[in-house]
């Protein structure tokens, strides 16, 4: 009773300040796919093989002179990713990349889908979501390089190749959606590239130095939401590709969810940011809980 009636005399924090990195990533994530869909739009830049033409900054182009805007754009995109990756870890990862924001709202959807619970006819209903947004974003960056009509006029002679290519990486698409945010763990490409170039995280989520796991109870959401599946508190001083700080996205959701949990009983979070990690002995780092007396 008397926890209770604390929680109700607590002053309850904005649902900002318990979703603040959740809110920052979405409109990050939202902006980048509205350039992808505006820009070839409004013909900024947009090649069109199905007609043998280009565009760049609305003037009609020959599709050699529309190549070299591509060219450049994966050359400072790899570019970008380096220089990301050096100064803070994967925020390309988190904050930019369109696959992975497919991913992670895939993942949400699979959770209520297609688990060891989920009947039959869900199931079968997850495979057609999946189709449909595996199609979706594929047509997202087709219409980079083509008229999207051309899939429908077989008198085109770029039909049978257009459909040739979307077919094939439709394939590749479709695992990515199905499996979510697993895809990002283990299988992107992109997120191997990250792994094995030089990296530096300026600022890294973990543990308050004041707090101990055994601090942290029988919570776990911070592991439970982390898109990774990584244990926030302890995964910045282990050195692996699959449980260290190599695979953190740098998203900060551990860092919401520990204020979604504590703030509302008027109790200090215990995840949050630091540049220099706090000395930690080697059963923290383990994930072994100190018994208190």
């Amino acid at each position: 009773m008397s926890t209770e009636i604390q929680a109700q005399s607590c002053p309850q924090p904005s649902f900002m300040e318990t979703h603040k990195f959740t809110l920052l990533r979405n409109t990050a994530y939202i902006l980048v796919i509205l350039a992808l869909i505006v820009i070839p739009e409004l013909k900024i830049a947009k090649i069109d093989l199905a007609h043998d033409e280009a565009w760049i900054f609305g003037e009609k182009v020959s599709v050699e002179d529309g190549l070299m805007p591509v060219v450049m754009a994966v050359g400072f995109f790899a570019i970008l990713v380096i220089v990301m990756n050096l100064f803070n870890g994967r925020v390309f990862c988190g904050w930019i990349c369109p696959g992975g924001w497919v991913a992670e709202i895939q993942d949400l959807i699979r959770k209520r889908m297609y688990n060891p619970r989920s009947q039959a006819l869900s199931k079968a209903g997850y495979y057609i979501v999946s189709l449909i947004t595996a199609v979706l974003f594929l047509a997202l960056f087709f219409n980079w390089v083509t008229d999207l009509r051309v899939f429908f006029y077989s008198t085109n002679p770029m039909f049978p190749w257009m459909w040739a290519a979307f077919l094939s990486a439709l394939v590749v698409v479709y695992f990515e959606v199905f499996i979510g945010k697993r895809w990002c763990r283990t299988f992107c490409p992109t997120g191997i590239y990250q792994k094995i170039t030089p990296y530096h995280h300026k600022f890294k989520t973990t543990m308050a130095p004041q707090f101990d796991l055994s601090d942290c109870g029988s919570c776990r959401e911070c592991i439970k939401n982390c898109p990774m599946a990584l244990d926030p508190r302890r995964m910045a001083y282990i050195n692996d590709f699959y449980k260290g700080i190599q695979a953190c996205i740098v998203c900060g959701e551990c860092v919401d969810t520990c204020k979604q949990v504590m703030l509302p009983q008027c109790k200090e979070p215990l995840m949050t940011w630091v540049t220099d990690l706090p000395e930690r002995d080697p059963d923290f780092i383990a994930g072994k809980v100190k018994k208190t007396k």
